[in-house]
């Protein structure tokens, strides 16, 4: 039976989907105005395993992940960058999607953008106002139209859902901006009236555009309708972004809960700092795999429970290449052996089941991935101990099953799609320059390029026919 730890009762469950066999997910996107650091990635990591992991089960997911392609931020670096809003998000859009394609993060069913739902959007606030949820207030400074603003005191009784944070406790400018217009504090933003050169869309408050928290909900509703299985984020989100979200949508659905689960991945930091461009600790994800691969990157992420909090160190990054390379160098023998023996070790054979239950387990446990890996050495180190050549046939197709199902179908690991031609290009260069060092009786430089290579992914072989190379 899953059993996941829900943030809004704060405890762990037994899953139940609404509908059988089927899984409804939401997880809040990118606000797409920079590349994807590894923040983002973690979170992004953990959710396409959870969903991988209900696929495994036999659930068919329907898994929801917008893009938010209008904000302040957007509009900020569109400016400095000479370019509108819409092409700086299509540009990062573009460019996010390339990254997670290369951590083997699966495209979602669905991948809405923001900007493509503002007539649900208006649709959704004007049911607020009317149902007084929401007001309208007078332009802030320097707009040219008014601000709508959700009234949190209308919801007192859902307030709090996430974090058991209530109204009478919230002080005035402790988490929130002080503004003279709102009637509470903790009243959020739904509809910003334009500023003098923004991009904008009319409404019946004049020409805006929409707050960050009703975007979400907007697009929730309208692929997942009111009540769905699991929505999902980081934690540095669940408020005040989720609490907004559930607010606005059982106010305006006349439903609660809106998502029956919610999950939320651990925060990421760098040295046991919060990530910061002025500490110079602020990683993107791009620059990570110049130095280390997706893989490798992929599968740090995960040798961590994904509701705990990660510490990022490069010193731990490259203790995971050796581990990574051991795991994925079982495999690989796997997938190069040709079985044509009779051995049939009883150790193997109690390992491959141990192994599969074990994983099993763990995932189950609130999708334990650390565990889950774990299971997966203990059977590489037995399975270590034999040649795979000897084994017997139905034996070899058990182990490798294990491997591809869990490791690779679950995990995401151990991509084996071909090394594109920039890479074969520089790995034959480097091999020439390898032979030319070894002719000049140059060992240190000759043994410097095979590490070097080693330290790629790339394992050299000299034979008689000259040096020949595979991945590890």
């Amino acid at each position: 039976m899953l059993r996941v730890y829900n943030t809004a009762t704060r405890k762990v469950e037994d899953f139940k989907p609404i509908n059988e066999n089927k899984v409804g997910m939401y997880v809040c996107g990118l606000t797409v105005y920079n590349d994807m650091h590894l923040g983002h990635a973690r979170t992004y990591i953990a959710f396409d395993v959870i969903r991988r992991w209900f696929e495994y089960l036999g659930y068919e997911v329907n898994f929801v992940q917008n893009h938010t392609d209008i904000d302040d931020k957007i509009i900020n670096r569109a400016n400095e960058e000479k370019i509108s809003s819409k092409d700086l998000a299509n540009k990062y859009i573009e460019r996010t999607t390339d990254d997670l394609e290369s951590l083997q993060v699966l495209p979602p069913t669905n991948m809405p953008k923001a900007t493509d739902y503002i007539s649900e959007m208006i649709e959704i606030i004007s049911d607020l106002i009317s149902k007084n949820n929401a007001y309208v207030t007078e332009p802030a400074p320097g707009a040219l139209a008014s601000d709508v603003y959700f009234d949190v005191m209308s919801a007192s009784d859902i307030f709090g859902t996430l974090t058991g944070q209530k109204i009478e406790d919230m002080e005035a400018g402790a988490r929130v901006a002080v503004d003279s217009r709102k009637k509470h504090p903790s009243d959020f933003v739904l509809w910003k009236g334009t500023k003098p050169d923004e991009p904008n869309w009319d409404s019946p408050w004049g020409l805006g555009r929409p707050g960050w928290h009703i975007e979400c909900s907007a697009m929730s509703l309208s692929h997942l309708g009111k009540h769905f299985d699991i929505h999902g984020g980081g934690i540095d989100l669940r408020f005040p972004h989720h609490e907004s979200e559930i607010l606005q949508s059982e106010c305006h659905t006349s439903h609660s809960p809106m998502a029956n689960y919610w999950l939320h991945s651990g925060h990421l930091t760098v040295n046991k700092e919060k990530m910061s461009k002025s500490l110079d600790n602020f990683f993107l994800v791009r620059e990570v795999m110049e130095k280390y691969s997706a893989p490798i990157l992929r599968f740090y992420l995960l040798n961590g429970h994904y509701r705990s909090p990660i510490d990022f160190i490069d010193s731990n990054l490259k203790e995971s290449v050796s581990a990574y390379r051991r795991l994925e160098g079982t495999y690989n023998r796997l997938l190069e052996s040709n079985s044509k023996g009779s051995d049939k070790p009883s150790d193997l054979i109690e390992a491959i089941e141990i192994c599969q239950n074990d994983f099993v387990s763990a995932m189950n446990d609130d999708f334990n991935t650390r565990e889950g890996i774990a299971a997966l050495f203990q059977l590489a180190r037995v399975s270590n101990n034999y040649d795979f050549s000897e084994l017997n046939l139905e034996v070899s197709k058990d182990l490798r099953n294990v491997f591809e199902k869990y490791g690779h179908n679950v995990l995401g690991l151990f991509n084996h799609e071909n090394i594109d031609e920039s890479l074969e290009a520089e790995i034959d260069n480097m091999l020439a320059e390898r032979e030319e060092a070894r002719d000049s009786k140059d060992w240190a430089k000759s043994d410097s390029i095979r590490d070097k290579l080693k330290d790629m992914g790339i394992e050299i072989q000299d034979t008689p026919d000259g040096a020949k190379w595979r991945r590890i």
